[in-house]
């Protein structure tokens, strides 16, 4: 029995399944964490293709499917639990670990920011998410969909969406379709400042309205003054008008004139 309340929607399309594992281009050098394994569907896809895979689920009642999964390959760990709470650098071997997923959407924005704070451990994520949520990740400056998941993904990532996906393969459908979203992590980011992201964020709280009221607010006028010197900014600009890499450079700028 599927739980609405943990969004469980699960894709049984075999074709579909193989074309995620093949879009995140796994090799048996490759160590594998999937959220949310669901009944294994996409657990054995990508167990046939990785070097190891570790698979996190919520539901330990799924446990009748996933059993016989990781008893058939001996390259599977099924790890029960909440995938916010576990630290994903334990499952770090000799190299960084790639993230195939089909997530519940409950909780999509919590797995983007955990996957982001933990990007040092991570290569790349692979994700199915709410069209909606892969529109707004990759979108640019200037458009309605831009915002603080944009800029904090674009900063420490290359994202792209690699296709759409209709709702009728879930089972049970959701009410929108979905879309296979990748995320790969800038080997020069990794030691960006994680506080960068809250940076972020606050810029937008008040996404319509000028940029400098939510900047005066946490860090002075006198400063705010000198940034948008520096910048070249006009008085007027908002949020949405300013480039990933701007913030960075703002970010960094309001740092050093504070310390």
């Amino acid at each position: 029995m599927l739980k609405k309340s943990l969004s469980q929607n699960l894709i049984k399309d075999k074709n579909l399944l193989r074309k995620i594992v093949h879009s995140a281009n796994i090799t048996k050098e490759d160590v594998i964490v999937e959220i949310g394994a669901g009944h294994g569907d996409l657990t054995a896809q990508i167990a046939e293709k990785a070097g190891y895979l570790f698979t996190i689920e919520l539901d330990s009642s799924f446990a009748q499917y996933l059993d016989p999964i990781e008893n058939k390959y001996n390259n599977i760990k099924v790890i029960y639990g909440d995938c916010l709470k576990i630290p994903l650098a334990q499952f770090r071997k000799e190299k960084n670990i790639k993230i195939v997923a089909n997530i519940p959407y409950k909780i999509t924005g919590p797995i983007i920011f955990k996957i982001l704070n933990e990007r040092s451990v991570i290569d790349s994520a692979f994700l199915t998410v709410q069209k909606e949520i892969a529109q707004r990740i990759v979108s640019s400056s200037h458009c309605k969909t831009y915002g603080a998941p944009s800029v904090d993904c674009q900063i420490f990532a290359d994202v792209k969406v690699l296709f759409y996906i209709k709702s009728r393969v879930f089972i049970p459908p959701p009410k929108v379709d979905s879309a296979l979203l990748s995320i790969v992590f800038k080997e020069n980011e990794k030691g960006t400042d994680d506080e960068l992201i809250d940076f972020v964020r606050n810029c937008f709280q008040n996404k319509r309205k000028q940029l400098k009221h939510s900047l005066i607010k946490r860090h002075g006028e006198q400063n705010t003054e000198a940034l948008y010197e520096k910048m070249g900014f006009p008085y007027c600009i908002r949020a949405e008008e300013i480039e990933p890499s701007q913030f960075k450079e703002m970010y960094y700028f309001l740092k050093n004139i504070e310390n």
